[in-house]
Formats: structure tokens, C-alpha cells, sequence
């Protein structure tokens, strides 16, 4: 509460700096682009000062200036060419001022990133994912760089929100939720991420506090809608992670004064070989994942509609390792862990997706739609590797040159482990979503009701077997030892390495969901206040639970004043168990399984700004979650593996920080900051101390604790030759907390180093409007919107990070953390072209 009082006085002394009295008048009115369409995310500015604001989503605004003067008002943003206006205004006068902006003529150098002003949602445009240089590319390449979202794995598109895990953030795509797989253990299996960003209309963003509508999460909710197109086009681009191509195209009627039928294609091929290949583990990499969407939709009639979306995925990663060499400790303590190979794993991932919704727009103010959608999931993992490996004592020949030279001294391990598993999953998703929208006034009622069949059969056969120092260990021993982590040596846990189980589960249930919400602007154009209220529910057939999650945000926007925005939101959200959080690390189900929850409170505020008569914005946001019925968990690489049971409570504390703007003309750049602590506290935990005495651990740090985050997203261009352009992202992270396995959860509180990674993007836009495409003859060349070559250096610094750790015993019981790490530096380079 101190840390809230806090905050809340800073932001009250900020405030105030800027609510001074003087004497004003007021300009209000709508940005509209050519066709009549409201245009959010304007910034409206006095020329010479810092008085400004921004354009709701209704194209609205509203803005207290200087009376008695000439003042130069401007209408920007970089989507659009700007307007300028010289107006004077005299004592308390209010004038409307309604302002078109028609959208500027070249490709855009940068694509704003803005929130949206009313629930705080972040609006991101995807065009923006060509420039942020990532081996993983896609809209979660960008979200990594967003205030309160994590990741230390760059060859995956997963990514934490606030504490939570990958299995607590919600995407949904036109209103369809999407799943990802459920066997992946690492990022050189997962593939594509599910949004074709060639597809992508609009793609928005929650780290917290959603609304009702959205669904049973704990964290974050990323909702993309795919665009309706207007005319023919398309895209395509190679380079040497993948290629993809895109058509899209309109059928009018015979008038040519309605679209009738649009059409929206995209195919996706990716490989990760080449960054697989410079991996410490060598051998022979065989990754392939294909995707193909479609997103078809039909204008029956002014008022009625009907869309289908499609996907068809499928992956597969053949792995056959031959051997690595890992060296690990300090000067003092050098060891060089060697293995070689036997076996391969095969792993394949198919899934399905059709859904077909029905649009009825009964007039302006009331909408119906049904949206029919049905996921399957066919996956198989299947891998026998034979691992022969030992582990020396090395000391360096400081008498050469090369630092490389190194002689073993002794052996400190000796073993084989040989690793089995027959694990085959299907799953079939299907859902009937029923919703409504009504405009009444300033409000705007919304409501949904959704029945969701699920039927998974899962079958596990996996074993590990090991022959350490000459002798089998027993299957499913426990074997004491003091575990020796490099950074720090001192800790002494329980560890047992084999491990052995099968089961077979069949799950057939039925869950209920339904919200009703309603979003109410006070005072129409001059509104300063936004409430959003409302309340979801739930039942599960499974474990015959109901659940209710009322949540409630409530936004205000000082009215001499809007370059200030201060929202706050709260709510419960409840997330009911899905197939994973129900097993345990042996397979079995928990018939007797509840859902996690818990309960939010979030503040920030938003202040828009001019520097260098360019547009900045500073954001902040504070947050506390009280989470209870927790289903603790373990990471290991990407694999979550869950306890199966309600055995938890926990919070997550922390402020999000975040500076955007245009540092350099045209291209908008951005640093964010997140502070955070989340830890959970075992029901009836507790251990026996060297004395006989109870010890009950209480709080430690969840597997997603992640103290800081600085994420840094900046672009450039060459001086006088702006086609030529400088993409840098750079993230420093903290370590997340591990332990070895088959230990207790309050001794896995070891720390991952630091990640520490800089990739650097270069771009030569070759091609593009008003520049090129209006000087050449040829119809092709006229046809192509934009073209350009993109050179990536990822890990530019060549900075080794941890994703993981291999745990090995030695001839005297000692077991040594080796880490697992991620790709080195590599060169990247793509050719991309829009037609």
C-alpha cells in the first residue's frame, strides 16, 4: 500500500505541474479520413508548445488553448499527411473544427504504436514486424519489446505477461480463440506462430484488466483481426529462415458499387536449420514447418454477411544429434562436458482450424453475430537417443596463444543415458459462440453466450535410463547429492535422474461460458470519463464448477487538459484448467480440480507530449494480483510440467514504464522498464531441519520471476538517403528462478544469468510510392508498392545465454548444472516486396 500511496502522489504532483489555471477556449470536433471514416490516434498539437492530445476511436477530440493569440494547431499522424490550422480563439469560446486527413502517398518509414484511449488496449500495427530484426519474427516479436512482457528464449514466440506462464495469455483471431500445441518442449520444435502478419488488419494488446468479453485467463489478451480487402494485391518474401506469400482480391457486383465477395490468402514455409546448425549440440537438423489461411467472406446483403477462416498446419523436426562440447565454470574451476550421440527424435504437430461466422446487422445501432468453430490437433513425439558423455577437469595453457588449448587433468563423470518416448496426443475444440452489440445512447451493450465441446485422448510412454560410474541405477530412484551450479556451488537439494511413465487418457467435456458488459462515455464529444463494466461466467462439465469474474475500468481524461489520460482497472479472472494444468508429472488426471484465479488491481496514467516538435508519450502503469488455487508448475526449456493439483497461492507486484516517440523524424523508437515480483507459497509445505526442527519455506520465487526487464526498440536512417534504414533491439533481462529435477519447488530457487541480447536490422527500401513507382514505364515496376532487402546480424554481441540446464552427476554423487545454450551470432537476409 505504501508502494500504491506512492504512486499515486507522483502522479498527483505531475498533474498538477501541468493543471495551472489560465484563461482558454476550446477547439473539439472529428478526424475523418477520405471515405468518412473516424481516424483514432491523431495527435492534435499546438505548433509551439506542449499542449496536445489524441483522437479516440471515434475520430473524436478535444483541446484547451491559449485565447486572445494566434495559435497554429496540427493534426498528425504517420499514416497520414498532416493538416495545419491557424486559429484564434476568444475567452471560454468553444468551436467545432472537423478536420479529413487523406493518407500519405509513400510506404511508411516506421508504423505507430499507440494505445488506444479508452481501455488502455495497445495498438499495434504489424507492418512494423518487417523492420524489428528477430529470428522469430511475427507480432510476438514485437510484444517482447512491450513494457510487462518477458521472454529469454529467441528461438520460440511464447512470452510471459506480468508473472504469468505461456498457458495464461489469451489470442484470439476475428473473434476465435486460438490453442497452441501441446507436446513442444523447446523452441527448435515449435515452428510458426498461428498470426500471418501479411493477413493482419489491427492487432491489439492487454497485459491485464481486460474486459468481460475476453475469456478464462490469468495474464494477457492479444486479439487480431485479418483484414477485409478492398482491391487486388499481395506480398511474398524469401530469405534464409523461410519464405511467405499472400493474395488478397474483391468481387463487386455488376454496378461496381458494392464488394460482394472478398478473398484473403496466405502460405508461410519456415525452417530452422540454419539456426539449429550453430548450436553447441551438433548433428543433422531436419525442421519444416508449412501453413496455410484463408479468411473468405461474403456481403449477402447490406445487412447480412458470412466469413470463414481456415488454417492447415503442419510440422515436423527431425533431430539426429551426433555430439557436443560445452566447457563451463571460471579459470579455477574448468570443466569441459563432452557427449556423443546415438538415435534420433521425430516429432510431428498437424492442426486444423475452421470457422464460419454469420454477421447480421439488424440497423447502425444493433449487431448479431454466430461464430461455428472447430480446432483438431493430431501430434506425435517419438525419440530414442543414447547420450554417452563425460566430464573433466581442464586447465588452460597459459603459455600459448590460443586460449583454446586446454588439457584434461581428471575425470570427474562417466555415464550413459539413454532416453525413450512414445507419446501420441488429438485433440478436437469445437465451439458455438453466440454475441450481440447495441448502441443506445453513450453506452454500448454487449453480451455472448458460447458452448465449447472438448474431446482429447492423450497417450504417454517416456522413460529415462542411466549408467553412471559403471553400475544401472534403478528405475525411479531417488538419489541424495549436492548439486554444484556454476553460480553457485553451494546449494544441496535431492535429485533423482530416471524416471519412468505411461498412461493413457481419454477426456470428453462441455464448458459454458457467457459475459455481458457495457461501455459508457460521459458528455459525447467533450467525454471525459469511460466506464467499462461487466461479468463473465463460466461452468465446466468436468469437475461441475461455476465460476463468476466481474471487472470494471474506469478511465478519465482531465478536459482542459488531454495530453493526461489516468485509468484504473479491476477485476477477477478465473482460469478453468485445460488439458495440461489437469496432468501431472506422471500423466495421471486430477479429477478433483479447480480453477486458478485471482484478483487484479491496476493504475496508470499516460501523458502525450512534443519534444523536438515531434509527438512523444510516456506511460506507466502499477499492478498487484493476488492469485489463489494456484497449480504450481515447473519449466523446463518450453515444457511446462504441472503438479496436476490446487496446492498454491501467490502474487505478482511490479510498475511497467514505457517512453515512445519519433527521436528520430519519422520513425518512432521506444525504451520500456518492468520492475516485478511474483511468488507462490505451497499449501502445507514444509521440511525437517538438520535439528529435527519444522521448517515451512513460505513465498518463493515462481518459475516466472523476473525481477527487471529493459527492452529497447530504436530506429535510424542514412543521413540524406533515407531508403537506407537501422533497426536495433536490445533486451536485458534478469535470470529466471531453476532447480534440478525431481527436487522440492522450495529448493528450486537457483538464478539463470542474465539475458543479455542485441540484434541489429539493416533495410534498403529499393522501392517504393511517390519515389519510384510513378518515374518507371513498366506496368510491373508500377505495380509494386514496396520492395526492399533486409539485412539481420542476430546476437549481434555474441553473448551466450541460457535456456536450460543438463544436470550430471559425478563419481563422487556431485551434480553439476551444465547449461543449455541458445543460438550464437548469425546473419539473416530477407527480400520482401507489396503489391
Amino acid at each position: 500500500m505504501k508502494f500504491l500511496y506512492a504512486y499515486f502522489t507522483i502522479l498527483f504532483i505531475v498533474a498538477q505541474s501541468f493543471l495551472f489555471a489560465q484563461h482558454s477556449g476550446t477547439i473539439f470536433g472529428v478526424v475523418t479520413d477520405e471515405n468518412n471514416e473516424p481516424i483514432d490516434g491523431v495527435v492534435v498539437a499546438e505548433y509551439n508548445s506542449q499542449i496536445s492530445t489524441v483522437t479516440h476511436q471515434d475520430g473524436t477530440y478535444s483541446i484547451s488553448i491559449p485565447i486572445s493569440q494566434k495559435i497554429r494547431l496540427s493534426f498528425h499522424n504517420i499514416a497520414f499527411k498532416d493538416s495545419i490550422f491557424d486559429i484564434s480563439l476568444n475567452n471560454n469560446e468553444t468551436r467545432e473544427l472537423n478536420v479529413t486527413l487523406h493518407r500519405a502517398g509513400e510506404q511508411l518509414d516506421v508504423v505507430s504504436i499507440i494505445a488506444r484511449q479508452d481501455e488502455g488496449y495497445i495498438r499495434i500495427d504489424p507492418k512494423l514486424s518487417l523492420d524489428m530484426p528477430s529470428p522469430t519474427g511475427g507480432v510476438e516479436a514485437l510484444l517482447k519489446s512491450f513494457q510487462g512482457v518477458t521472454s529469454t528464449n529467441e528461438l520460440s514466440s511464447q512470452y510471459n505477461v506480468r508473472g504469468g506462464n505461456y498457458d495464461e495469455n489469451l489470442i484470439y483471431v476475428n473473434d476465435i480463440q486460438i490453442y497452441r500445441p501441446f507436446l513442444v518442449r523447446s523452441g527448435n520444435q515449435e515452428g510458426l506462430s498461428f498470426v500471418n502478419l501479411d493477413l493482419t488488419n489491427k492487432v491489439e494488446f492487454s497485459a491485464g484488466g481486460f474486459s468481460a468479453q475476453y475469456g478464462d485467463k490469468m495474464s494477457s489478451v492479444l486479439d487480431v483481426e485479418y483484414k477485409q480487402p478492398t482491391k487486388i494485391g499481395g506480398s511474398f518474401s524469401v530469405g534464409f529462415l523461410g519464405a511467405t506469400a499472400h493474395a488478397e482480391g474483391v468481387v463487386k457486383d455488376k454496378a461496381q458499387t458494392r464488394d460482394v465477395f472478398t478473398y484473403l490468402v496466405g502460405v508461410r514455409y519456415k525452417s530452422n536449420a540454419y539456426l539449429l546448425g550453430s548450436m553447441e549440440t551438433k548433428g543433422d537438423y531436419r525442421p519444416h514447418f508449412f501453413d496455410t489461411q484463408m479468411l473468405l467472406n461474403w456481403n449477402v446483403s447490406s445487412k447480412f454477411e458470412i466469413s470463414f477462416l481456415g488454417n492447415f498446419s503442419i510440422n515436423s523436426y527431425q533431430y539426429i544429434p551426433s555430439n557436443r562440447e560445452t566447457r563451463v565454470g571460471t579459470i579455477q574451476t574448468a570443466k569441459k562436458f563432452t557427449i556423443y550421440f546415438d538415435g534420433q527424435e521425430l516429432d510431428k504437430y498437424e492442426s486444423y482450424l475452421g470457422g464460419l461466422t454469420f454477421k447480421y446487422h439488424i440497423d447502425s445501432y444493433n449487431t448479431l453475430k454466430l461464430i461455428l468453430s472447430s480446432y483438431y490437433a493430431k501430434e506425435s513425439e517419438t525419440f530414442d537417443i543414447q547420450s554417452q558423455y563425460w566430464m573433466s577437469d581442464i586447465e588452460a595453457d597459459l603459455g600459448t596463444e590460443n586460449e583454446d588449448i586446454a588439457q584434461e587433468t581428471s575425470v570427474r563423470a562417466v555415464g550413459t543415458t539413454l532416453c525413450h518416448a512414445r507419446n501420441y496426443l488429438t485433440a478436437l475444440v469445437s465451439a458455438a459462440d453466440f454475441r450481440g452489440e447495441h448502441k443506445l445512447g453513450n453506452n454500448k451493450i454487449s453480451w455472448g453466450v458460447k458452448v465449447q465441446n472438448e474431446i482429447i485422448n492423450d497417450q504417454i510412454k517416456e522413460w529415462t535410463r542411466t549408467d553412471s560410474t559403471g553400475f544401472t541405477l534403478p528405475i525411479t530412484s531417488t538419489i541424495p547429492g549436492e548439486i554444484v551450479a556454476f553460480d553457485d556451488p553451494s546449494r544441496v537439494l535431492s535429485f533423482g535422474d530416471n524416471s519412468y511413465f505411461a498412461a493413457i487418457n481419454a477426456l470428453n467435456t462441455v464448458r459454458f461460458t457467457g459475459f455481458v458488459q457495457d461501455v459508457w462515455h460521459i458528455g459525447g464529444h467533450n467525454s471525459q470519463f469511460l466506464l467499462n463494466g461487466g461479468v463473465r461466467f463460466h461452468y465446466w462439465s468436468y469437475n461441475r464448477e461455476f465460476t463468476a469474474s466481474p471487472r470494471l475500468s474506469l478511465s478519465y481524461r482531465p478536459k482542459k487538459y488531454q495530453n493526461l489520460l489516468f485509468w484504473v482497472k479491476t477485476g477477477i479472472y478465473y482460469q478453468t484448467p485445460f488439458y495440461r494444468e489437469m496432468r501431472n508429472s506422471l500423466g495421471v488426471l486430477n479429477d478433483d480440480i479447480n480453477s486458478q484465479f485471482s484478483t487484479q488491481v491496476i493504475a496508470s496514467c499516460d501523458y502525450s507530449f512534443k519534444m523536438w516538435k515531434r509527438p512523444f508519450k510516456f506511460s506507466s502503469e502499477v499492478y498487484y494480483k493476488y492469485m489463489d488455487n494456484l497449480i504450481s508448475y515447473n519449466v523446463d526449456n518450453l515444457r511446462i510440467v504441472y503438479s496436476g493439483v490446487n496446492d498454491a497461492k501467490g502474487y505478482a507486484t511490479g510498475i511497467d514504464l514505457k517512453l515512445s516517440g519519433e527521436f528520430i523524424d519519422g520513425m518512432e523508437s521506444w525504451i520500456s522498464l518492468s520492475l516485478m515480483k511474483t511468488a507462490e507459497d505451497l499449501y502445507d509445505d514444509y521440511y525437517y531441519d538438520k535439528e529435527g526442527s519444522i521448517v515451512y519455506p513460505g513465498y518463493i520465487p515462481k518459475p516466472t520471476d523476473q525481477r527487471f526487464a529493459v527492452n529497447i526498440f530504436f530506429q535510424d536512417h542514412i543521413p540524406g538517403f533515407k531508403p537506407v534504414r537501422v533497426h536495433l533491439n536490445f533486451v536485458f533481462a534478469s535470470g529466471l528462478p531453476y532447480g534440478a529435477p525431481n527436487t522440492e519447488r522450495y529448493q528450486q530457487t537457483l538464478r539463470m544469468t542474465w539475458y543479455r541480447r542485441v540484434d541489429l536490422g539493416v533495410s534498403y527500401i529499393f522501392l517504393e510510392p511517390n519515389r519510384d513507382r510513378y518515374i518507371h514505364k513498366s506496368k510491373f515496376v508500377r505495380a509494386i508498392k514496396t520492395a526492399g532487402i533486409y539485412l539481420e546480424v542476430f546476437n549481434l554481441l555474441g553473448i551466450s545465454n541460457v535456456s536450460s540446464y543438463t544436470w550430471v552427476a559425478d563419481l563422487n554423487n556431485v551434480l553439476y548444472a551444465v547449461p543449455d545454450y541458445l543460438t550464437p551470432r548469425l546473419i539473416n537476409l530477407k527480400f520482401a516486396v507489396e503489391f
